[in-house]
């Protein structure tokens, strides 16, 4: 694996992990079918100077959209299955502990999916503070998905920039 695809993986576990920004982040995918790791992307871009066109963001797209539709998003079904409830008699125990299993593979996932998003990160310099550039990045990415974006997703943006840069 890169040590760009590490250095995004490493920005995204110390982002994640701070107040407020796993559910903005997890509220846009679920209300917009966001992608949580190209949403992270774009603020990663930001912090490498990088503004991202639609041509970027299309390719970090194309770059990963067969391993999320065939892998992780399979996973993450399978894991909220379990969560809303478990199916025939299985005991609890059981299913909880292959849930967390699931849970893990999921993760595993994500990481390799931003090592080939990483990949994409285009070359060149972006004018202003990163903060900016992060919520441009992060405008032309949700400006691309089917769903306009409301009130809340914007106030989800705010959560995740101010996490990031403030």
């Amino acid at each position: 694996m890169s040590d760009t695809g590490k250095a995004f993986w490493d920005f995204t576990l110390k982002l994640y992990g701070k107040p407020g920004v796993s559910p903005a982040l997890i509220g846009l995918q679920d209300r917009l079918g966001a992608d949580v790791n190209l949403l992270l992307f774009c603020c990663w871009a930001a912090t490498h100077e990088a503004e991202l066109a639609d041509g970027d963001l299309a390719a970090a797209d194309r770059a990963v959209a067969g391993w999320r539709e065939q892998v992780v998003e399979p996973l993450r079904g399978i894991r909220n299955r379990i969560k809303a409830g478990i199916p025939g008699g299985v005991p609890t125990d059981g299913a909880m502990a292959f849930r967390k299993r699931v849970l893990e593979l999921e993760i595993a996932g994500e990481e390799i999916a931003q090592h080939a998003i990483a990949a994409t990160l285009p070359g060149g310099k972006a004018e202003g503070a990163p903060s900016a550039t992060a919520r441009r990045n992060l405008g032309r990415y949700l400006a691309r998905l089917a769903k306009p974006a409301g009130a809340e997703d914007r106030q989800a943006v705010d959560a995740v920039v101010t996490a990031c840069f403030g």
